[in-house]
């Protein structure tokens, strides 16, 4: 046994999340834990982890555990570079050539490229920090370890959503890499295909309980699906019986005899009982529970878009050099490759975010465009969920709104909630069904799947494929890759290839990413040459704080304009004056971000060159 809870419960504030949970992490456990968005997945982590003290119960853990865990970056010294990182987060006396053997592998197979090895913590993106972040949990825990440590320790991984971040063959890197491990680990992630692949426990928290299932993923979702099952059948068997004892208690009620009353009152306690299972087996969360149907959309023209050799460059930074493809009517496209080759860039193109710098791309017929950012930016933070679904449709009822706003999970009490207060996978499902009510027949995805559970993002899958409109996709889950798409666009150097066959380009991006450059020679760098790159380093460095300093400018004019959007809401001139400066800040914020993002892309190109 290296932990467990004994009947646990735990709260915030008014928000309940799960009571009397008895679990046990056993030795060569692999759990993944799943729930709902806000169901208290990392609250129940954080308790494992002795980081939060549950309101009741208790947790035991075995006095030899070394928990790792997975969470929000924090660099204690920003200037070390990624190898004195790594190896400073090493607590264990183990010799110096097995821990640069296993900090070498974990960087290459996070997608560090050998010559960015020394470049300083403070440099990297957020994505790369994320990365590192997955590298500092992982490294040391190599089983060829256990013979150069002075103290062994059973190690526990607690990892929360780890593939974010990672492009598809990292991904694949990280599932092979925890196979070897020796190790055991709770997994919160929104991959299926990663849990799928290396989980042997299932624990899923529902309607405030913590549902317990041993087995692989098929033998979890059919073991869940024969549980719901069986309660369907008992809250068919409350129904009845509710139902007679309703009529008993009314007959009783009108005879109005002594006796009688008391006979009521009996039945009126067993009656409440009952009410009261019922109640909590109809908040019991069914794996289909969002039903996220697409309205039909109107037809679009044989041909939806055509790109020919489009190209986006910022001053001497080439991000796309050629990129053509074409998408046909209710085609599915996904766009892979790795991290930072433009794949987001291109859909700001298509979206008319960016102007390309040559090339051309067209729409065709009759298309409407349903981009899932652009719904999410636009959502009023002050309003709640059913008065911003209810813009979109004055002529529908009370019901049929919430009954709407049911079908992605916002029931009860829930669709009376404020905008600002709700989480990043619900304000994803808020996003999809606002972009589902406006009827379009192409959907630009970028990373959908990001802050969505696993159950939903299940559904959105089957909806994708359901949907008959066209859909240009940008995602690293594999599994949702392989099931909708029916083509691959491929970018590598800034051009395009395009296929039906996935495999082969996961092959060319792991051949691409992960080299490493063995014939590197430092030497050979003169000193003009490293003068210059010194300076130009310098100067990035510069224009990289003042667009963030640009940023938070915008950020804080564009919050002033929405304030006095609200306070004049009833002067509608100045009104339409405000909305046309909140547009023209959203543009210019675009653009400024757009700069950093390829600025520091070109710092990284600089700091990895003075190597």
């Amino acid at each position: 046994m290296l932990v467990r809870l004994d009947n646990v419960s735990h709260n915030f504030s008014s928000q309940d999340l799960f009571f009397d949970v008895d679990l046990t992490v056993y030795e060569g456990d692999r759990i993944a834990l799943i729930g709902q968005n806000g169901s208290g997945k990392t609250t129940l982590f954080n308790i494992i982890s002795g980081e939060v003290e549950p309101i009741e119960g208790n947790v035991i853990r075995n006095n030899s555990l070394n928990i790792r865990f997975l969470k929000q970056f924090r660099a204690d010294n920003a200037a070390e570079n990624l190898v004195q990182f790594l190896r400073a987060s090493i607590v264990e006396e183990i010799d110096d050539i097995v821990i640069n053997k296993s900090i070498r592998s974990i960087l290459i197979g996070l997608g560090f490229e050998e010559a960015q090895w020394e470049r300083p913590v403070s440099t990297l993106s957020g994505g790369e920090l994320t990365r590192l972040a997955l590298g500092r949990t992982l490294v040391g825990l190599n089983n060829n370890m256990d013979n150069f440590m002075v103290e062994k320790k059973i190690p526990l991984l607690l990892l929360d959503e780890p593939t974010n971040h990672l492009d598809l063959y990292s991904i694949k890197w990280l599932i092979s890499y925890l196979r070897t491990l020796r190790v055991t680990m709770i997994t919160i992630s929104h991959d299926r295909n990663f849990i799928k692949e290396l989980s042997n426990k299932f624990w899923e928290i529902n309607n405030y309980k913590v549902w317990d299932f041993s087995g692989d993923y098929e033998t979890y979702m059919n073991q869940r699906e024969n549980l719901l099952l069986s309660i369907q059948a008992r809250k068919k068997n409350l129904e009845r019986e509710m139902e007679r004892l309703e009529r008993m208690i009314d007959r009783y009620r009108k005879w109005a005899t002594e006796k009688m009353v008391r006979q009521a009152i009996i039945r009126e306690r067993s009656l409440e009982k009952l009410k009261k299972e019922y109640q909590e087996i109809e908040s019991m969360q069914e794996l289909k529970s969002i039903k996220i149907k697409i309205p039909e959309p109107e037809k679009t023209g044989y041909v939806v878009l055509r790109v020919e050799k489009l190209s986006f460059a910022y001053e001497e930074n080439s991000i796309l050099q050629s990129i053509s493809f074409e998408v046909g009517e209710g085609q599915k496209i996904s766009v892979i490759g790795k991290n930072g080759c433009g794949k987001t860039t291109l859909l700001n193109i298509l979206l008319g975010k960016l102007g390309q710098s040559s090339g051309t791309y067209q729409w065709g017929h009759n298309i409407k465009i349903g981009y899932l950012d652009q719904v999410i930016s636009s959502f009023n933070q002050k309003l709640d969920l059913i008065s911003e679904i209810w813009k979109l449709v004055p002529d529908w009822k009370d019901f049929e709104v919430r009954k709407y706003l049911g079908r992605f999970g916002f029931e009860g009490e829930n669709v009376f909630k404020t905008i600002g207060d709700l989480s990043g996978g619900e304000l994803t499902r808020l996003a999809l069904s606002k972009l589902i009510l406006g009827k379009p027949n192409v959907l630009i995805l970028d990373e959908p799947t990001n802050h969505l559970d696993i159950l939903t993002v299940q559904t959105l899958e089957e909806t994708l494929r359901e949907f008959s409109g066209a859909i240009i996709l940008v995602s690293h889950d594999e599994r949702l890759l392989r099931n909708i798409s029916d083509k691959f666009v491929f970018i590598k150097d800034g051009r395009s290839e395009t296929s039906d066959n996935l495999d082969s380009f996961l092959q060319d991006i792991k051949e691409d990413t992960f080299k490493l450059d063995k014939n590197k020679n430092k030497d050979t760098q003169s000193w003009e040459d490293s003068r210059k790159l010194k300076n130009r380093r310098k100067s990035l460095e510069n224009k990289v704080q003042l667009l963030g300093e640009k940023l938070e400018d915008l950020l804080y004019k564009l919050d002033k304009v929405e304030k006095d959007m609200v306070t004049n809401g009833n002067n509608y001139q100045k009104v339409i004056e405000l909305m046309k400066i909140k547009s023209e800040l959203e543009q210019e914020l675009l653009s400024t971000e757009e700069q950093e993002k390829i600025t520091a892309e070109e710092l990284k190109k600089v700091v990895s060159a003075e190597v």
